[in-house]
């Protein structure tokens, strides 16, 4: 496979005079509060061109891509499409889609506990058009096509489109979520937010070369970048923004990187690193182990060391970094992935930078408001953060201010060691040389700095730099040895290509293994978990008692076990969208009393007031969303509401189950349980509502909402659904209930909530991110509902049920713990 050279120019189009502009923004003005995002905006895109938008950090880049996609609506300015005018309260993201604009933003989209098809399914749904509902032939579609799209763009790419995208690196992510973007068959506008910010060289001249191809089919691009050079190589046009207006624009052939930084309001010019080699300071850090094997001997780190990781992509330089900040859990640490390892969200700015400092004091001690926000201060104005934004919300910063904080947080630590993952990652030009300034600043106070990153030439500011091939350290160049030609020649040299290096242009390496995951063991095993605790409790009581495992031992204990597996279920949903549903085992215990008062007594009223409890549920699911309420707020206050309607139609325990519920239970299949195909059935059903279209738009929520409603899904609509989901799960066991006890109780769900909360955590569910076990979940409940027969063929007394379920739960947790970070100690 070939690659064009960086410097080759995209094809364009050439547009008439009378060609309209694909899109077109005209004086456009966004104010956040009393900041101005855009200043009288105006920007028009051509068919087939390829237009550079550069700025620092925060000069309104991202804010005039949000209005041109629909998820931002501009105070003032016009909008138009082809020549053709739009409304701006017409215009969202599904409209923007659907007219063929799409954007790849810097944080990327992707849902990570889903798998790389099914994150395609959830940017292009319509390709799963007449398939039927719970058919899985949806499935097969998107592989193909997630196939295709990843190779449209970056052929030879290794992905598996099965995996989930938590085990694929930074740098696959991001070119699975170009591609979704990219292979959209009615794409007029692919915005391209950092595109190459992860990426190395190799996959970047692929990236360069589907635009190349994509130009010349009058396809138009807007790219966005802080690497300046790559810039200019690859843009037909350049839009200079600064301070929410646009300073300058024109054709690319026009500028050079030194006066683009300066129209950007940076400092012309890379500044050269000032550290040189001096006399080692104390020793604070020793590498040793196979990681230096090649050398012959270990790596000594002193105090004013700045020592760079080097190599091709997925080498081990990420590998021993995280290593090391196991090792030295009070080292101070900043990634690239802001999502994921970086930014809490939902605090201020200051909170994100303060939380450094106050991780190193005891944990009795009082915090002081005017320390903590003196600290933030302090560490904002090293790295050039407006003191005036400490607190607002973090989110509410540029990128590159987000990372800011970031370095911020993890200097306040004043920890002898500073280790840096890729942490200029989208980080304009200005801002890197804040950040070069200071990581000079402070090995020059006494740390060591140990800096991974995936732009060789930031690597000329460490004083000593580690090569790595295959997980192991062949090199360190020291001094004047340090330049990129060499950090290149070293890597590529250990590579086993069979021939020499023919070509300066870089090759991506060869499609290695996705990096194994810290949480893939870990998953692996709480699958088997529950099946294993399942198979041992029923393998200790056919020991104890015999009977047990005849048909009628069996169907026998496992009667009990239907409504816990049914409201596990429905809990199970619940957790899926990172909520909890703390009225769930009243909602039962009122479906039993109904069930057996006025389903009995009046059958239509009795399905008018079941019918009305799922109405409740799609409410509870409103007001969650709706009014941001949290779950268990709602939820707590709804389970007063289904108690108080309990005891409204029953005082006391009595009634009775109707006739057709009870045979609904009692039937029989020659030589099977009833119970076991009950919770067979239930467990299915379970399975198939996760696994269809819509299970996955669910977990979808469940990980990453925001994604989702940019993408033009419902938030509204799902969070209802989920609840009605659960509702009729819950409904389902309190019928199970009455059928199974013949009478009622208003009381009788209220044990459930708790277990059916124990059963999704035993069954492998995660209370955050989405990850849900069907079949995880059903093992986890039956265990847990078997656990009481246990004890008693053991003698022991009931009452100690609930203390072994507890220490079930916490074992399985603790061992799931002990295997995560085992797995990130490898």
């Amino acid at each position: 496979m070939a690659y064009p050279a960086l410097s080759e120019k995209p094809d364009t189009v050439p547009a008439s005079a009378t060609t309209p502009p694909v899109v077109a923004l005209d004086h456009i003005t966004r104010t956040f509060g009393p900041t101005t995002a855009n200043d009288d905006v105006s920007l028009a895109v051509p068919p087939g061109a390829v237009i550079g938008l550069i700025g620092a950090n925060g000069a309104g880049k991202s804010t005039l891509m949000r209005v041109l996609c629909g998820v931002t609506e501009p105070d003032s300015g016009t909008l138009t499409l082809g020549g053709t005018p739009v409304a701006f309260p017409d215009w969202s993201p599904t409209e923007a889609r659907r007219r063929g604009i799409r954007i790849v933003f810097q944080e990327l989209s992707l849902c990570v506990n889903l798998t790389v098809a099914e994150n395609f399914y959830l940017e292009d749904p319509s390709a799963a058009a007449g398939t039927p509902w719970g058919s899985p032939l949806w499935r097969g579609r998107y592989r193909k096509l997630a196939r295709a799209g990843i190779d449209a763009v970056f052929p030879d790419s290794g992905i598996d489109v099965d995996a989930r995208l938590s085990d694929l690196a930074l740098g696959q992510r991001q070119m699975v979520e170009i591609a979704r973007a990219a292979r959209d068959p009615n794409l007029r506008l692919l915005i391209l937010d950092e595109p190459t910010s992860s990426l190395d060289a190799g996959r970047a001249a692929q990236l360069q070369d589907f635009v190349r191809r994509s130009t010349a089919k009058g396809i138009a691009f807007i790219f966005i970048s802080h690497k300046l050079r790559e810039v200019l190589e690859i843009a037909s046009r350049v839009v200079v923004m600064r301070n929410g207006r646009v300073t300058r624009e024109g054709g690319a052939d026009a500028f050079t990187v030194h006066a683009l930084v300066e129209l950007m309001g940076g400092e012309a010019g890379r500044t050269a690193a000032t550290s040189s080699q001096t006399e080692a300071g104390r020793e604070i850090l020793r590498i040793t182990g196979p990681v230096t094997a090649p050398l012959g001997h270990d790596i000594t780190l002193h105090a004013g060391d700045i020592v760079g990781f080097a190599g091709l992509e997925g080498s081990g330089q990420r590998t021993q970094l995280h290593r090391i900040r196991l090792d030295n859990p009070d080292a101070g640490f900043v990634s690239g992935d802001r999502q994921r390892e970086g930014v809490f969200p939902q605090w201020t700015v200051l909170s994100n930078i303060s939380i450094g400092a106050l991780s190193r004091r005891p944990l009795a001690s009082i915090v002081s408001t005017e320390a903590e926000t003196e600290t933030g201060r302090h560490w904002a104005e090293r790295l050039r953060l407006d003191p005036g934004r400490l607190s607002s919300n973090v989110l509410h910063l540029s990128g590159g201010n987000q990372q800011k904080a970031l370095v911020a947080r993890a200097l306040a630590r004043q920890s002898d060691i500073l280790l840096l993952d890729d942490p200029t990652r989208g980080v304009d030009v200005a801002s890197k040389h804040d950040f070069y300034r200071v990581v000079r600043q402070t090995a020059e106070a006494g740390a060591v700095v140990v800096w991974y990153s995936t732009e060789d030439i930031e690597l000329l500011e460490c004083t000593r730099v580690l090569v790595f091939h295959k997980g192991a350290i062949v090199r360190e160049l020291v001094g004047a040895e340090i330049s990129e030609e060499s950090i290149v020649d070293t890597a590529f040299l250990h590579e086993k290509t069979g021939h020499e290096k023919t070509s300066a242009t870089p090759t991506p390496a060869a499609p290695a293994a996705p990096p194994r995951s810290p949480h893939r063991a870990a998953d692996r095993l709480t699958s088997v978990i529950p099946l294993i605790s399942l198979a041992a409790v029923c393998a200790a009581l056919a020991t104890l008692n015999p009977a047990s495992a005849s048909l009628f031992g069996i169907d026998l204990l496992l009667s009990s076990a239907v409504p816990l597996v049914l409201i596990a279920l429905a809990q199970m949903f619940v957790v899926g969208g990172s909520q909890i549903d703390l009225g769930i085992g009243a909602f039962a215990g009122l479906v039993n009393v109904v069930g057996a008062t006025v389903l009995t007594d009046q059958p239509a009223l009795g399905v008018v007031l079941l019918a009305a409890g799922i109405g409740g549920y799609a409410i509870i699911g409103a007001l969650i969303e709706r009014r941001r309420i949290p779950a268990i707020v709602v939820t707590l206050g709804a389970s007063f509401i289904w108690l108080g309607c309990g005891y409204t139609l029953q005082s006391a325990p009595g009634g009775m189950a109707p006739d057709w519920l009870m045979a609904a239970v009692a039937w029989q299949i020659p030589g099977l349980p009833t119970s076991l195909l009950l919770i067979l059935a239930a467990g299915v059903c379970g399975l198939l509502v996760d696994r269809s279209r819509l299970g996955v738009v669910l977990r979808g929520f469940g990980n990453n909402a925001a994604a989702l409603s940019q993408g033009g899904w419902s938030a509204l609509r799902h969070t209802m659904l989920r609840y009605v989901i659960a509702g009729v799960f819950a409904m389902m066991a309190g019928l199970a209930l009455t059928a199974i006890t013949t009478a009622s109780d208003i009381n009788a769900g209220s044990g459930f909530t708790l277990l059916s909360i124990a059963a999704v955590v035993i069954g492998g569910c995660h209370l955050l991110g989405g990850t849900i076990s069907a079949p995880g979940v059903v093992a986890g409940a039956v265990t847990l509902s078997l656990i009481g027969s246990l004890l008693s063929f053991l003698g022991v007394s009931t009452d100690y049920n609930a203390a072994v379920q507890g220490l079930l739960l916490v074992a399985i947790l603790g061992l799931r713990t002990l295997l995560e970070r085992r797995e990130s100690a490898e």
